[in-house]
């Protein structure tokens, strides 16, 4: 098959004719029919992500059809429709029993790091990871649903658990997660400020349906989210860029407020004051992508018109290099997506 292949980290991607990977009695064999580019690529294709070894094939967020299933395989067959969670998890632990297999007690690693991805025409699955897609959700939809759509899903549902008409903050608005929180919290009832960079971006935002939009360029968001608020702050932050904007958000939570922290790509510190904590009895947490069933609500609330994921562009795989290039300089609008095969 052809994938492309990263064979040292900070290197190209290289097109090469590879095996088809091995599937086990578990496992699913996928013909990827489209697969999404996120952050994440680039975090391990920098050599950022202390597990990664090269040669890896990469591409997480898959979308395609069963090619073939392992032995102890019973639901899912040939020509399947499909699209998978993120994580390979036990399946048997506390976490896993009880929904939360994102945080598995026994986890074993991420597709796209730890078994070969989707920047490729096959790639492996465990059958467990998998849900079904219809007909009416295309492959590049799908590819998007449990990371871009999954992700603030979670988030919003389990972690922020928001209420109709809360003030809801959005950072890092415009890529790829948060176009789909920003839907996700209307869908809520909640209202929403989104901040990012760059007119697009924005536009992009107050289309969703952003009740208020921020350009961060210009720097601290918090006295235009206190005006937003009438002095009283926001009662949920969805904090998506992190160190870059936590000190701007930090300042525009309200008494009682929820900050989930979903991503840190601009730095590794996150300072907030123990008794600030206290005195506003504020909560702050993190959330890590979305369980299986999960990511079954979500397929079922994009089938029925629900959120309409944003997907800029779908693109042949041999121009993965200039997507990642796109995605460094941060002018991708939602999510752009890789057609193997």
């Amino acid at each position: 098959m052809r994938a492309l292949v990263l064979r040292e980290f900070g290197g190209p991607l290289l097109m090469e004719d590879v095996p088809v990977p091995d599937y086990g009695a578990d496992d699913v064999l996928i013909r990827v029919k489209a697969c999404a580019v996120d952050q994440f690529d680039l975090t391990i294709r920098d050599g950022k992500w202390p597990t990664a070894r090269t040669p890896i094939i990469l591409g997480h967020e898959i979308a395609g059809e069963v090619s073939a299933v392992g032995a102890n395989v019973t639901n899912f067959v040939i020509g399947d429709r499909v699209t998978s969670t993120l994580y390979l998890t036990c399946g048997h632990c506390r976490y896993c029993l009880s929904g939360r297999e994102t945080i598995c007690a026994n986890f074993k690693g991420y597709i796209g790091i730890h078994t070969p991805g989707a920047y490729a025409e096959f790639t492996t699955v465990p059958a467990v990871n998998l849900v079904r897609l219809p007909e009416s959700i295309s492959f590049s939809v799908g590819s998007v649903l449990a990371n871009a759509v999954g992700t603030p899903y979670h988030a919003f549902t389990k972690r922020a658990r928001i209420q109709p008409g809360e003030k809801v903050i959005i950072t890092g608005a415009g890529g790829g997660v948060g176009v789909h929180a920003i839907q996700l919290a209307r869908l809520m009832g909640a209202f929403v400020m989104a901040v990012d960079i760059g007119a697009e971006k924005l536009e992009q935002a107050r289309a969703l349906g952003a009740d208020l939009v921020f350009d961060g360029s210009s720097g601290d968001f918090s006295n235009t989210a206190r005006e937003w608020t009438s002095g009283l702050g926001a009662d949920v932050i969805l904090e998506l860029v992190g160190t870059a904007t936590f000190e701007s958000s930090i300042k525009s939570l309200a008494r009682g407020g929820r900050m989930v922290i979903v991503g840190s790509h601009t730095g590794t510190a996150l300072n907030v004051s123990p008794q600030a904590m206290i005195a506003n009895e504020w909560e702050i947490m993190g959330s890590r992508n979305c369980s299986k069933q999960e990511l079954a609500e979500v397929v079922a609330l994009v089938g029925g018109g629900k959120i309409q994921p944003v997907v800029s562009g779908v693109f042949a795989l041999e121009q993965a290099e200039d997507l990642h290039k796109r995605l460094r300089e941060r002018n991708i609008v939602g999510r752009v997506v890789l057609e193997p095969s």
